[in-house]
């Protein structure tokens, strides 16, 4: 049976006690924040399912759980800046794994970073073939699309092309073709509107060089005649329309990983579905790629690629921290374990400039916040305050993360 969370009792101390206690919590930052010195801070910390039945929205409020020695160095905010609690929100989401370009192979793989994708979030996104970057089964060579009519395609590694036909070529220099032309998806003027990257370097003779995560709308292929050293042969080539919305040669006798895009089982012609499309199939894992939306990912760097891990319900707080020189919007899930003090003079406190500027942050940029695709911090704290163990004495990992440390994480 699970137990309800519970208020966590602070104990009464002198206020030259107390100021001592939040020192060793609160960076001299927090600490002379503005927020921070004008709030009359609660005894009680408060779980977040038991702060919104006691006080009504909008509050100030103090994380009051502790981080385990290290855990702030790995966050992008600082979890002690009083924050302004603002409204509550219910959605279903995707999880998901980024993936990103690994350094020493120069192909894509998943990484550390968790994300989470709201079914409303308003972004259009490729299905591919791959379940995860690690499927084999799935990769494929240029050929191997050209023969199987492949609608469109990712590279997984370096890709090379070029813009003018000038290698399709007989030796006379007469044209040589004799390909297939394929039905335009609509996926692919989106694309090249959309795209933020630039175009390719040119390396040399119009030629071009596409790292990995970009996409190919296969448009037809053609036959042509290359040199190699002193004589001829045939090749086919892929006529493609890159991200850019130009069009692209590509010879498919060049080695590399390349997967292709699932195309519609009902037989549409546009590839691009939306988040909640995602859900429906409930197949996980599953690899796309973001091509097109109001909202691109803000990550950096991104590849615009994600391995969807599931799909769930969560209810959630949006709130806004209170950085002196700035607010920064968050979401915080309902469930976690962190406790909150809430500032008791509350309408005091609102009344201050940083308090009235986060308002009117929240106001102007909520709806889309709470649609956003965001990145899911994850971090340990404390379950009991001031317990430090010596090493010899510490318990089974197992019980110690039950008994003395949790963890928790929110949204940016």
């Amino acid at each position: 049976m699970l137990r309800k969370k519970k208020a966590t009792r602070l104990r009464p101390a002198a206020g030259q006690e107390q100021e001592k206690r939040d020192s060793s919590r609160l960076s001299p930052s927090v600490i002379n924040n503005p927020v921070n010195q004008a709030a009359d801070w609660s005894q009680d910390a408060y779980p977040l399912e038991e702060l919104v039945t006691k006080f009504p929205l909008p509050q100030i409020v103090r994380c009051a759980s502790r981080l385990v020695p290290g855990e702030d160095q790995h966050l992008p905010v600082n979890v002690y800046v009083p924050m302004l609690l603002c409204a509550g929100r219910s959605a279903r989401k995707l999880l998901a794994k980024h993936v990103g370009l690994e350094a020493r192979s120069s192909r894509l793989t998943e990484t550390e970073d968790t994300i989470v994708i709201p079914s409303d979030y308003e972004g259009h996104f490729l299905r591919l073939q791959a379940r995860t970057t690690k499927d084999q089964s799935a990769v494929c060579s240029l050929l191997q699309i050209a023969q199987s009519h492949t609608p469109a395609f990712i590279n997984f590694t370096p890709l090379t092309s070029f813009t003018v036909p000038n290698q399709l070529m007989s030796p006379n220099g007469s044209s040589y073709s004799n390909g297939d032309s394929r039905e335009e998806s609509q996926v692919s003027s989106r694309v090249s509107k959309s795209s933020k990257q630039q175009s390719p370097p040119s390396l040399s003779n119009q030629t071009f060089r596409h790292d990995p995560g970009c996409v190919f709308i296969v448009t037809g292929t053609q036959k042509g005649l290359v040199k190699d050293r002193k004589r001829h042969r045939e090749i086919i080539f892929l006529r493609c329309t890159d991200q850019d919305g130009q069009e692209i040669f590509i010879r498919t006798d060049q080695p590399g990983e390349y997967v292709g895009v699932e195309i519609p089982p009902n037989g549409g012609s546009k590839l691009s579905v939306l988040p909640h499309n995602l859900m429906e199939t409930k197949r996980f894992p599953a690899l796309v790629r973001f091509v097109y939306g109001h909202r691109p990912p803000r990550l950096t760097p991104s590849s615009l690629m994600f391995t969807l891990v599931d799909t769930f319900e969560e209810d959630s707080l949006i709130g806004c921290l209170l950085y002196p020189s700035h607010a920064l919007m968050i979401e915080i899930p309902m469930t976690s374990s962190l406790a909150f003090q809430v500032a008791q003079n509350r309408d005091e406190v609102m009344n201050l400039s940083l308090p009235r500027h986060a308002a009117e942050v929240v106001q102007e940029r909520q709806e889309l916040f709470m649609k956003d695709l965001k990145l899911k911090c994850k971090f340990i704290f404390r379950v009991t305050p001031g317990f430090n163990p010596i090493e010899d004495d510490m318990p089974s990992a197992t019980v110690r993360t039950r008994q003395y440390i949790d963890e928790a994480f929110f949204y940016l």
